[in-house]
């Protein structure tokens, strides 16, 4: 059966049990979980959003350089590392990684991705270093289909641990476990108590900065 963003069942999230079966590894796991925290260079510090080096994918050659919105075409995906100064005291981290995603254009986005093509597509951050869950490291999935329900689906963020899926078109209001309220990809299934966080993002000096006005929503599996 194919998924249908809107119509993928909440219900689905009591299965997950069945799922864990394919679950990986103790060190599998570990390998998913972010470094430990080091002491901070306050000047390698940068609010831009700047493409890791990673081979084999379409930006490969452009790691370390900001990312620019022309760069992309839709569903384009890129992880791409942030650190503004402030992620040391609010976070204790020096850097993060997020995927980077052009995405058609939803009206939930306003204010939070930087429209592109006529207002038609937009270029959303989602905060990809850490599962709401237990911290692993969702990943981007053009398709596949899902361990706990059966269904098919396309173009959605799948932590690989316990097979939570988020969908980055439904960008919804969720409430943390510490009352927060967080705009987030929802989360159509899984483990995970709600949906993956957005980082606002912003055009300057025609390139991509992370905003950090929002950093509250990144504050979780034992970070701020």
């Amino acid at each position: 059966m194919k998924l249908t963003r809107r119509g993928f069942l909440q219900g689905a999230i009591g299965l997950a049990g069945a799922g864990m079966t394919t679950a990986l590894t103790v060190p599998a796991l570990k390998s998913l979980l972010p470094p430990p925290v080091t002491r901070c260079n306050e000047d390698d510090a940068h609010e831009t959003l700047t493409y890791k080096s990673e081979s084999g994918k379409w930006y490969e050659d452009m790691g370390g350089n900001v990312a620019k919105k022309e760069d992309f075409k839709l569903w384009d995906v890129a992880i791409v590392d942030w650190g503004p100064k402030e992620l040391e005291q609010e976070l204790g981290t020096c850097e993060i990684q997020l995927a980077l995603v052009k995405v058609p254009a939803e009206p939930s986005m306003d204010g939070l991705g930087v429209l592109d093509d006529d207002g038609n597509t937009c270029l959303m951050a989602y905060h990809t270093y850490k599962c709401p869950h237990l911290c692993c490291k969702p990943v981007f999935a053009a398709e596949g289909t899902s361990t706990i329900s059966g269904n098919e689906y396309e173009n959605m963020f799948l932590c690989p641990c316990h097979l939570s899926l988020f969908d980055p078109l439904s960008v919804i209001k969720n409430v943390d476990e510490q009352g927060r309220e967080v705009m987030a990809a929802e989360l159509l299934e899984g483990p995970a108590p709600y949906g993956l966080p957005v980082v606002p993002v912003t055009e300057k000096d025609g390139g991509l900065v992370g905003l950090i006005t929002q950093i509250d929503w990144l504050k979780y599996c034992g970070q701020g």
